[in-house]
């Protein structure tokens, strides 16, 4: 069954972007075999201004993410954190690498979690 993953990118191309800081994701849809393309550019409101946490703008960003079981950040803050596990989305921070690189891997890890689960 196809998933998806929000990456905070500022390109389109790289993982660019910390959670709070980010205005926007990169939403991508990856099929039972590791392959993936790219869905839309989902804009949010940035919930973190210049130091300030917009509580609010936080949970709107996590709800406009809800259709996804990953987010990807540079870095995604212990608040976000919890908000994003209590939608059941798994926050994953990634520093220095592109969307083309980080998939694969995010699907990696997809597959052996579903075959830990089976075996139990």
């Amino acid at each position: 069954m196809p998933y998806r993953i929000a990456l905070a990118s500022s390109d389109g191309l790289h993982i660019d972007r910390h959670f709070g800081a980010s205005d926007g994701f990169l939403i991508v849809e990856v099929t039972q075999d590791g392959t993936f393309g790219k869905v839309e550019r989902r804009q949010v409101k940035a919930p973190c201004q210049h130091g300030y946490h917009d509580n609010g703008a936080m949970l709107e960003a996590v709800q406009a993410l809800s259709d996804c079981r990953y987010v990807v950040a540079e870095a995604i803050g212990p608040g976000a954190q919890k908000a994003l596990e209590r939608q059941d989305i798994l926050p994953l921070e990634i520093d220095g690498q592109t969307v083309d690189t980080a998939v694969p891997k995010i699907h990696d890890y997809e597959v052996k979690k579903q075959q830990a689960s089976i075996a139990y």
